[in-house]
């Protein structure tokens, strides 16, 4: 079994308030509130952690409100490595109206310095890196260059770690400066990355190769919503299909449950296809759960039976 790792440079408290209808410049009436620990590198964790996959969970996270977020998260059976600096992690708000799409708003104040970042790679360096898993998600926070970002990575490539990037931070030419082994864009990405809107499965799955073609990851997965994904290595390429959900509770956190799939799968040995699968069968399994909560292994075990995967 290959180690899992997950970096969260950028937390967050995600606040999920649901309530009948939301209408702008008025008072809104909340009738439930969910609190999470969450970040993209942390949801992954979580996913694997509820799934029955070993892995750990590195998070830098402020000293004002950073312990109340590592209690929740080992309260959740997470096994987490945290690094602490000034400042509060951010907290998200999600408006959630019962008929209607969701609000999110977003903070960006959490900083993080050059020497956290320093830190990070030498926790991650207290174990072994060859043939780990490495998942880098979320956007970079203040204070931290890109080029620190992509230099952080390139190291951990060397050292032997097999990484994901997925972080609206880097653009198509930074990746193709680290070379990840995977990364995962949805459409609205890929029209940023390739300068054009993907028509349908089977365009995506072109425009996946050409993104191979292009060097910025080694595997490239265009994540589709509803209508599953479709994958390229460059040589070979696979449409997936989910089944459809009538009543998705809610799509946050989706992708990140996604890559949590592709991780738990690829450590255990599967082949590609099988890992695929499993990643698309957890994305839309964690539709069936509130806020960013994590799918459900009997939601994930249901799903999964239904999964297509077709090579073109």
């Amino acid at each position: 079994m290959k180690q899992i790792k997950t970096v969260t440079l950028n937390p967050a408290f995600d606040l999920h308030y649901y309530m009948e209808s939301f209408e702008a410049k008025r008072e809104n009436y909340v009738q439930n509130v969910v609190c999470d620990a969450g970040g993209k590198g942390v949801n992954i964790s979580r996913a694997l952690t509820v799934n029955g996959t070993y892995n750990t969970a590195y998070v830098i996270l402020g000293d004002e409100n950073g312990a109340a977020f590592e209690a929740q998260l080992r309260r959740d059976g997470l096994n987490v490595v945290s690094l602490y600096t000034e400042g509060r992690i951010r907290e998200n708000i999600t408006l959630h109206p019962a008929k209607d799409k969701e609000t999110r708003i977003s903070l960006d104040t959490f900083s993080v310095d050059s020497i956290m970042l320093s830190r990070m790679g030498e926790a991650l360096n207290q174990t072994e890196a060859e043939g780990s898993l490495l998942a880098f998600a979320g956007r970079l926070p203040r204070g931290i260059e890109k080029q620190q970002a992509i230099d952080f990575l390139k190291a951990q490539i060397k050292s032997g770690a097999k990484v994901i990037v997925d972080s609206n931070s880097l653009t198509p030419e930074d990746l193709c400066m680290i070379r990840p082994w995977f990364i995962k864009p949805n459409e609205q990405e890929i029209e940023a990355f390739l300068g054009r809107q993907v028509t349908d499965s089977e365009d995506a799955a072109h425009a996946a190769k050409e993104l191979v073609e292009k060097g910025v990851a080694e595997e490239v997965m265009i994540s589709l919503g509803g209508d599953g994904a479709a994958w390229s290595d460059g040589k070979t390429m696979l449409v997936l299909t989910v089944p459809k959900l009538e009543h998705p509770v809610s799509t946050i956190g989706a992708g990140d449950s996604t890559l949590a799939g592709l991780l738990a799968a690829t450590a255990r040995g599967a082949d590609k296809k099988e890992a695929l699968r499993n990643a698309v069968a957890y994305g839309t399994a964690a539709c069936m759960t509130e806020g960013t909560l994590p799918p459900r292994p009997e939601d994930v075990e249901r799903v999964l039976a239904q999964v297509v995967a077709a090579e073109l």
